[in-house]
């Protein structure tokens, strides 16, 4: 084995998807951190769990290094995090007749946000709100999924996913996002 492949196997299994807000990306990685957009506003990056809730951002020269592309690390990330999800429950608040439901991940562990790229997830939710599944992620920790049929409360959860966002310190979007048969996109005022 190469030692370009060790080290990649080495860190493969605690390699993870965080969303993080694109002024950040640009200030904590001098442009040198991995990273793609899922959506306007709305980016991914990759995080190797070190000791003590640490991450190290995985970095450009990184790929080069390991001779891995940045899809590679995308689908391995990914199905970290598919795995790491596995058994855990979201929390399901909504009406006691259950006709509008809100689905909220919010497990902190920085994570939470990035559980919009598990899309089996979201095809569940989608299937059990009225109207286009919508979705917010304010910060690193947190994930909140309803349906658009009541828009009083999308206009609640907009106006709480601004003010979160706008006070965390790992801010990912103060925006609201559709994720319907066509994708994932920015909902518009």
């Amino acid at each position: 084995m190469k030692l370009a492949e060790k080290e990649f196997a080495e860190i493969r299994e605690r390699l993870y998807p965080m969303l993080m807000d694109p002024a950040q990306i640009q200030e904590k990685g001098q442009g040198q951190m991995v990273h793609g957009a899922i959506a306007e506003g709305l980016h991914v990056i990759y995080a190797i769990e070190e000791l003590n809730d640490k991450v190290r951002y995985v970095q450009y020269q990184d790929l080069r290094d390991w001779g891995v592309s940045h899809t590679a690390i995308h689908m391995q990330a990914v199905r970290n995090l598919e795995h790491r999800t596995e058994g855990k429950r979201v929390t399901r608040l909504g009406t006691p007749d259950g006709a509008n439901p809100m689905f909220v991940w919010h497990m902190e562990d920085g994570f939470d946000a990035a559980r919009i790229l598990l899309t089996k997830w979201l095809d569940d939710f989608a299937a059990s709100v009225p109207g286009r599944l919508v979705i917010g992620t304010p910060h690193r920790n947190w994930l909140v999924a309803l349906g658009d049929g009541d828009p009083r409360l999308v206009d609640v959860v907009k106006r709480r996913v601004i003010a979160e966002h706008h006070s965390a310190e790992f801010p990912v979007s103060p925006f609201l996002y559709t994720w319907d048969d066509e994708g994932l996109k920015r909902l518009k005022p």
